[in-house]
């Protein structure tokens, strides 16, 4: 009989948790079709990875800032506020495309808005998790988020693709717009169990000082700097490579749900080797170093099947990334500054993001998609066998003392 995860049986987290999982498909759609009209409408893969740019480098100056609000705010307020501003622009970019008003410029507009929300908002997002579930079930919590995440991945793009292709793109944004709605809908429901607000008073370069000094949270900062910089083209210019492959939005949406299918294996393999004892300190720089072959293959390929075995095999170890470092940072942050590390952490996710899939675009415009991706290959080889030889161990240790 399958067993429901013990986190599951929180309220607070299971309506918040579900409510994610639609908005996180909703997000999707909105990617499968944006990027699908910016590359017919300009027939660049440089205008696709500059979207990436655009929805992504808010985080270059409010991570920060969002680190701030989630220590010092009600951190349902702030999730509320920046789903709104999201919700919003969901909304008006449905408006347009149903009005045939929609234009690149337009698209490019709206996309920084809903990057402002959610550079914003994931913070607080992330740091309201412990205080919806006991403390001994925060690994299990924070994994279940990123699962969702991915089951969000593997369902969201198939959908988009279908979706975008019998229906048109102002369905994929009209039902973006209304998952938003469904997350301030659950966060409005919850009452956390507490809200940490000591570190209120204490600047943002003492929270800096403390992530950079202690060993295993610059280790993470770093390896996923590295991992996002290097490995984003796998997802940004996914709309490149189905082009190349003549795949269309639903080929477009099959890869990107590749992706999030092996995400989710990846999840259920990661568990499996915690419980057996292996540290967050080798899975990390495995799967830098596993990325490197899955995002080889997938530039190799010409072949759509082959390429969406290459996807799925990158999701497994993307998933593996961002669950252990998302773990290993809230274990190990002290309690009173999480929300601000997890900024540093946002930081060091969406802003590579930007910069590798904006390098990788303009190396596609010159030299094609398979260019673009062999260039992050050779980084995320060169650092995963790095971050192996060099472990961490301090990673698997417990949560620093502010």
């Amino acid at each position: 009989m399958l067993r429901v995860p013990a986190v599951l049986r929180q309220p607070p987290f299971r309506r918040v948790w579900l409510a994610s999982l639609a908005s996180n498909c909703g997000s999707w759609l909105q990617v499968v079709a944006a990027g699908w009209i910016v590359l017919q409408l300009t027939d660049s893969p440089a205008a696709v990875g500059a979207l990436a740019l655009v929805a992504r480098g808010p985080a270059f100056v409010l991570s920060t800032l969002g680190g701030q609000l989630a220590d010092r705010f009600d951190r349902r307020a702030v999730g509320i506020a920046t789903f709104a501003l999201q919700g919003v622009a969901a909304a008006a970019m449905a408006v347009l495309s149903w009005s045939g008003a929609l234009t690149t410029p337009i698209i490019f507009v709206l996309t920084f808005a809903l990057g402002v929300g959610f550079a914003l908002g994931l913070p607080a997002m992330l740091a309201l998790i412990p205080a919806l579930v006991p403390v001994p079930q925060l690994p299990q919590a924070v994994a279940l988020n990123a699962a969702g995440i991915n089951v969000a991945r593997l369902a969201g793009p198939a959908v988009g693709g279908v979706l975008f292709d019998m229906a048109g793109p102002t369905w994929c944004f009209g039902v973006n717009a209304l998952s938003f709605l469904a997350l301030i809908v659950a966060l409005m429901s919850v009452r956390p169990r507490v809200h940490e607000r000591s570190a209120a008073k204490v600047p943002m370069r003492h929270a800096l000082a403390v992530a950079w000094g202690d060993p295993a949270i610059r280790r993470l900062l770093v390896g996923m700097t590295v991992f996002a910089t290097c490995a984003s083209p796998i997802q940004e210019l996914a709309p490149v490579v189905a082009d190349r492959l003549d795949a269309g939005p639903r080929g477009l949406g099959f890869l990107l749900g590749a992706m999030g299918g092996g995400a989710l294996v990846g999840t259920g393999v990661l568990a499996g080797l915690h419980r057996r004892g292996l540290g967050r300190a080798v899975t990390l720089p495995v799967a830098t170093a596993a990325s490197a072959v899955g995002m080889a293959a997938l530039a190799l390929s010409d072949w759509f099947w082959a390429s969406f075995v290459a996807m799925g095999f990158c999701g497994v170890f993307w998933i593996w990334m961002f669950i252990d470092t998302n773990t290993a940072i809230q274990l190990r942050a002290p309690a009173s500054m999480v929300g601000r590390v997890l900024g540093l952490y946002q930081l060091s996710v969406v802003a590579p993001i930007a910069i590798g899939a904006g390098g990788a675009g303009l190396l596609a415009e010159a030299w094609g998609v398979r260019a673009g991706l062999l260039v992050g290959v050779a980084g995320l080889a060169a650092y995963g066998l790095w971050s192996l030889w060099r472990v961490e161990r301090l990673i698997d240790a417990g949560r620093l003392e502010a």
